[in-house]
């Protein structure tokens, strides 16, 4: 008799067993799509998202939707289960819209705005966009901050609200360079990984006050350009010698400059050295300029790095 009763009731156990897997994967998958679409929709009541950048996503989903629409019958004519599925299914568009909208979104988005801005229309907005902080809305982490680099918090009398504008210069920079690695059509796809890692750097800074990661990547840049000026430097110095004697061998300086041969430099040879030697000075000058836009992100003197 026990035999007998198992045998019975196996289908319907297997069958409950089945329904109740199936629903709580499809309740997750609903819940996922709904954490995706509420967190793009912050991101636009934020105003992190361009306009075109809002455009080119808003038309991918909504194409995304019709086409799970399309693959399900009328609503009208479902059962409960058969509407779960509908919206299962509508929330598999969802989510394989947002898992897939950095590779589609990026380079459309970026096309329409060349396109634009050749005709003459500049579009063009930012990729990355984050608010300064403020002692109005950000204190607790700006005195985390201010304790950390300078041993006092925004209440101590020794405050001053200069303190805290290095602070958002370095959010400001961060931003900055996740928009140049995003600036080409492709850029997104291409500098995935740097553009992460600058995010990741930007998330300590503005919810765990954490800024080592992103002081050591402002001292790497820093870096790079002062040995990109020494290097530009030996190049002005050995043009400079060459421009200054006539009679001096110009094919050391020749490989200085691109798209000029020696016939060039034989012929014109006072002009290209001078034209030259102003171009590495207005690089030189250009990257003095980055230099210093970087150094005003880190901590004021008596700050601690």
């Amino acid at each position: 008799m026990p035999l007998a009763l198992t045998v019975f009731f196996t289908p319907a156990i297997i069958t409950t067993s089945l329904f109740s897997k199936e629903l709580i994967a499809m309740l997750a998958n609903l819940s996922l799509s709904l954490g995706y679409l509420t967190n793009f929709a912050y991101k636009i009541y934020q105003k992190e998202i361009s306009k075109s950048e809002l455009m080119i996503s808003s038309l991918t989903l909504v194409a995304f939707l019709i086409i799970a629409y399309t693959l399900c019958p009328p609503i009208a004519a479902l059962s409960f289960f058969s509407a779960l599925s509908f919206l299962n299914q509508l929330a598999v568009a969802v989510n394989l819209f947002f898992l897939m909208k950095h590779v589609v979104v990026p380079p459309c988005k970026k096309m329409i705005e060349n396109i634009a801005q050749y005709m003459g229309f500049n579009i063009a907005g930012r990729y990355y966009s984050r608010p300064p902080l403020t002692l109005e809305h950000d204190r607790f982490i700006l005195d985390q901050l201010l304790l950390k680099t300078y041993g006092h918090d925004s209440f101590s009398a020794e405050f001053n609200e200069t303190e805290i504008v290095s602070f958002n210069k370095l959010l400001l920079k961060l931003s900055e360079y996740i928009d140049k690695y995003d600036e080409s059509i492709f850029g997104y796809i291409n500098n995935k990984d740097a553009i992460a890692d600058l995010e990741k750097q930007i998330a300590q800074l503005t919810t765990r006050a954490t800024t080592d990661s992103s002081y050591a990547f402002i001292r790497r840049k820093i870096g790079f350009k002062t040995t990109k000026i020494n290097l530009l430097q030996e190049a002005k110095e050995t043009v400079s010698a060459t421009l200054e004697n006539p009679f001096s061998d110009a094919a050391a300086a020749l490989r200085f400059f691109k798209g000029v041969d020696a016939n060039e430099l034989e012929q014109n040879r006072e002009l290209v050295l001078s034209t030259g030697l102003q171009c590495l000075q207005n690089e030189i000058q250009r990257q003095q300029e980055k230099i210093t836009s970087l150094q005003v992100c880190l901590p004021q003197a008596g700050g601690s790095i």
